[in-house]
């Protein structure tokens, strides 16, 4: 069995094993464990993960010239590294289920097959609905589909009208997926927010989060329709909606609001934080979604159906994942040696000198956010600085609701318009265009009255939260 099969499973169980009992021997075999997944991984990885990885060693090797406690700076380091890996493995689970589920097919099919009208709304809303399950596997689902769907013959004949309707349809699908560090209850944006600012109540986080969420929605859409190009409309007939209606969508809603409500109950019940029981939660979802599928074969049958495809895929599950997990626990371990040598003192103190405090602080994260991604930042590497040297709040007259908040916009702009994220690299490869174009063409004056946008609503915020 190929390492990758079992090396970053057994990182997901000893780091869990670690965040639930507080015992340092789990932690420290967890990050053996992954050492020894990506170097055993390395042959097989490209280039930007090998930089990083290159650039964390270095780091490491640095650090007691850098670091007054270099081997607790190395722990949390590793700490950081290890639950990134924990989280990608862990909703890694999810996405196999929903790759033999005719539910996610169907929800695809009728997203992209919507009037004009109607269409902008429905793949960006559904971007973001199944990707919350998906991650960016929504991505290569709807990209296929609008790749299928936006014929030459669709399109009358005229080349004009499918390069229209490509842009409109991958930019729905890139801003709706963007939305996720907003809306998802499963986003590693939130996770991570959580467990670095200890003060941040998701109970107050993620409804603002929501509400900001919607509100770019319908921003996104009112930005598609003032620049749809109404002098095409006449050339093609309208597409008929499918039979199915909307069904497909609610099913599909109610079972990722079911996964969040589990994880919630842990949370309430068990005193377990959320990122934790979303954790905890999810591959055991994940078993029962997969058991669902099968249960014409009757349940005992059922398990046993899903455990042997569980194992059959567990090397490509986990050997997929190599550039994920390695581009992520590398971010998150230089974004906390590099926070650990700037104290949030000096940080405060710098801040203070130019003036600035409260609201300012937070729109000062929200362009960080936004803006350094788009040199090559990975945001995960931004968003670990940034609350690593901000994780009380309270000294930059921040309210810990408002910071996430600020964390999670400025982290919504960034993987919907850098051309280095994830999101834009799969969208312009699926497109057939190049990131610069997918990100700063197509979504570059979006993204900039978005985040004017946001900036607004930062500022009626804070009247709010505080």
């Amino acid at each position: 069995m190929p390492p990758a099969s079992w090396l970053l499973p057994l990182v997901m169980v000893l780091t869990l094993g670690y965040q639930l009992s507080g015992t340092l021997a789990l932690a420290l075999a967890s990050h053996v464990a992954l050492i020894a997944y990506v170097a055993l991984e390395w042959p097989r990885l490209t280039r930007l993960p090998r930089v990083l990885v290159t650039i964390a060693t270095v780091m490491i090797l640095t650090l007691p010239w850098f670091s007054g406690d270099p081997l607790q700076a190395l722990l949390e380091a590793f700490n950081r590294a290890a639950w990134f890996g924990t989280f990608l493995a862990a909703l890694s689970f999810l996405r196999e289920a929903a790759a033999t589920s005719p539910l996610v097919r169907q929800c695809g099919e009728v997203v992209i097959a919507q009037p004009p009208a109607k269409r902008y709304a429905t793949l960006s809303g559904g971007a973001f609905l199944i990707g919350v399950l998906l991650n960016m596997a929504v991505l290569n689902l709807l990209g296929t589909m609008v790749q299928r769907a936006n014929t030459l013959a669709a399109a009358a004949g005229h080349r004009i009208v499918q390069e229209v309707r490509a842009r409109r349809m991958f930019s729905a699908m890139i801003r709706g997926f963007g939305t996720a560090p907003l809306g998802s209850p499963l986003s590693i944006t939130l996770a991570m927010i959580l467990s670095m600012v200890p003060a941040v109540d998701w109970r107050s986080v993620l409804p603002l989060g929501l509400l900001t969420m919607l509100l770019l929605l319908a921003f996104g859409w009112l930005w598609d329709q003032r620049e749809a190009p109404r002098h095409l409309a006449s050339l093609v007939a309208k597409p008929v909606s499918p039979p199915r209606g909307w069904v497909p969508i609610t099913r599909f809603f109610a079972l990722a609001l079911a996964v969040f409500l589990a994880a919630a109950a842990l949370d309430e019940f068990a005193a377990i934080p959320l990122p934790i029981s979303i954790l905890l939660t999810a591959p055991a979802a994940a078993f029962v979604w997969m058991i669902s599928q099968r249960m014409r074969r009757g349940l005992l049958r059922a398990a046993g159906l899903s455990a042997a495809r569980l194992r059959r895929r567990a090397p490509d599950q986990f050997g997929s994942m190599r550039t994920e997990v390695c581009v992520l626990a590398a971010a998150g371990l230089m974004g906390t040696l590099i926070a650990a040598a700037i104290p949030s003192e000096t940080f405060a103190e710098l801040l203070q000198m130019l003036g600035l405090d409260g609201l300012p602080v937070a729109l000062l994260v929200l362009l960080l956010m936004a803006v350094l991604p788009q040199f090559g930042l990975n945001p995960v590497l931004v968003g670990t600085i940034i609350l690593s040297s901000m994780s009380q709040p309270e000294l930059f007259g921040l309210s810990p609701t408002l910071l996430a908040l600020a964390t999670m916009s400025g982290w919504t702009m960034a993987i919907s318009s850098s051309p280095v994220t994830t999101s834009i690299l799969i969208a312009g490869r699926m497109a057939g265009v190049s990131p610069q174009v997918a990100g700063w063409s197509w979504n570059g004056r979006y993204v900039i009255a978005a985040t004017g946008l946001l900036c607004g609503w930062l500022l009626v915020l804070d009247r709010i939260v505080g």
